[in-house]
């Protein structure tokens, strides 16, 4: 685990980099999925609607047919010269009830009608469209004569109807049409006044409903097709025919219906990252945790420097590698001169402060490669790998200096702190670290019988 140690910072930063960028595809993949139904929702709608405007505009065009082939098929008929007597009346109005019966959303009838009720009538009349209960009709009139009576006038009426084809059935995905979506319709032959029908697209089927000159847009709107809009313009020269679709946004409230297609897929997403958050600080957490575990195994927890445990350790495997290679290693053993007289003066608290001081200088002089610990009360260790005992000396020499410059002050009293220090160096493979600590601690012990604040060394 100790590459973990050394590597804590990177390994979280990783953790939470890899997260993030898992957060991240999610994300870009959320949104591409939402741009694509968008896309295939608006490129449906579209191609729906421009099939049925298609089929509205031959509808239209095949029934204004019709019309003009009954009015051909009229004047191909001379009519009886003067007035009309009744049994030839009567032939028609049966006739055109046989003719017209088997042909769907085709009526004829022969009407006898009061003079002084009918405007004068072209002979023939365009038909005429109008909205009639949710039914686009088309009405055209023919005057036939007049009865000999002279109080009628014969007219023969022709009616078509436009009825709204079922919808297409709901797949999974919900409708064919967004429901509530509105299609603005206006036809015009020749020069009759547009006939304006909105269709509404409610609960898998279309209505029409009356449309107004108020609610349509501009003549001057552009007729090239919009991806949020439907537009399309049919023209019929030869019938004097124009039919104009504009719709409303096709897909107004596409959040809500996103969310209703993939509403299980987005909340297990949710949860998943959401996992994964609260994994990675868990593993964050653990990785803390281990670390004050850590240092509370192998450090001081006054001073922050290693416990004798820990120093032991790393000094038997910086010895085995000095060993290894043949190199220099020596070791000074510090003691705080006259730490029992601060206790008594200034209480373990000051005392403690003392100790503090005392490893931050240690920490300030020492190498990055040396090693300093606690070993025990006042007592201190530093290792020095790679060093002869005349760089040891000097170090020795330094930490005496240092504390000569320096001291600590504490509520209203500045301490001065010495230290002895006894100083050796390894002197083979038969040179253990026991044997060290032995020698270290004699030269020690020698430094504080001759006066303190002072080393000796091997």
């Amino acid at each position: 685990m100790k590459w973990m140690l050394e590597h804590t910072r990177v390994i979280k930063v990783g953790c939470w980099l890899i997260v993030a960028l898992l957060t991240l595809v999610a994300i870009i993949g959320v949104v591409d999925r939402y741009q694509r139904q968008r896309l295939l929702l608006l490129e449906g709608q579209q191609a729906l609607l421009a099939q049925r405007s298609a089929w509205g505009f031959t509808t239209l065009v095949r029934q204004l047919t019709t019309h003009k082939l009954q009015q051909s098929l009229l004047l191909a008929n001379p009519l009886p010269a003067g007035c009309l007597p009744d049994q030839y009346i009567a032939e028609q109005q049966r006739a055109t009830v046989v003719q017209t019966e088997d042909v769907e959303g085709l009526s004829q009838f022969t009407l006898r009608v009061p003079i002084q009720q009918v405007a004068p009538l072209l002979s023939p009349e365009a038909p005429r469209m109008r909205l009639l209960r949710g039914v686009i009709e088309l009405t055209s009139r023919q005057r036939l004569g007049y009865s000999c009576n002279g109080h009628f006038a014969v007219i023969r009426e022709t009616r078509t109807q436009i009825r709204p084809p079922p919808l297409p059935p709901r797949t999974a995905i919900g409708p064919a049409f967004i429901d509530a979506l509105i299609v603005h319709v206006a036809a015009t032959q020749g020069q009759t006044p547009p006939l304006y029908v909105d269709v509404r697209f409610t609960d898998d089927k279309a209505d029409l409903f009356p449309g107004t000159a108020a609610g349509w847009r501009s003549t001057s709107a552009s007729n090239k097709q919009d991806e949020e809009r439907f537009v399309r313009d049919f023209v019929d020269p030869q019938l004097a025919l124009r039919v104009q679709f504009y719709s409303e946004p096709l897909i107004p409230t596409f959040n809500a219906l996103f969310l209703s297609w993939n509403g299980l897929g987005l909340l297990l997403l949710v949860g998943i990252l959401a996992c994964l958050f609260l994994i990675n600080w868990l593993v964050a957490q653990l990785i803390d945790a281990y670390l004050l575990q850590y240092r509370a195994a192998t450090r001081d927890f006054l001073t922050g420097l290693y416990n004798r445990r820990e120093a032991m350790t790393l000094a038997g495997a910086e010895l085995a590698r000095t060993s290894r290679r043949h190199g220099s290693l020596c070791m000074l053993m510090l003691d705080i001169d006259h730490f029992k007289k601060v206790n008594d003066t200034y209480g373990h608290d000051g005392g403690d402060e003392v100790l503090k001081f005392f490893a931050q200088l240690l920490i300030r002089t020492i190498r990055q490669q040396d090693l300093a610990a606690r070993f025990g009360g006042e007592e201190f260790l530093i290792l020095l790998p790679d060093t002869e005992i005349s760089g040891a000396r000097l170090m020795a020499e330094r930490v005496i200096q240092t504390l000569h410059t320096l001291s600590l002050d504490y509520a209203t009293s500045r301490i001065k702190v010495t230290c002895s220090l006894g100083v050796t160096a390894w002197r083979g493979a038969d040179d253990t670290f026991q044997d060290m600590l032995i020698r270290a601690d004699s030269l020690l012990y020698q430094a504080k019988q001759q006066g303190r604040d002072r080393y000796i060394s091997d």
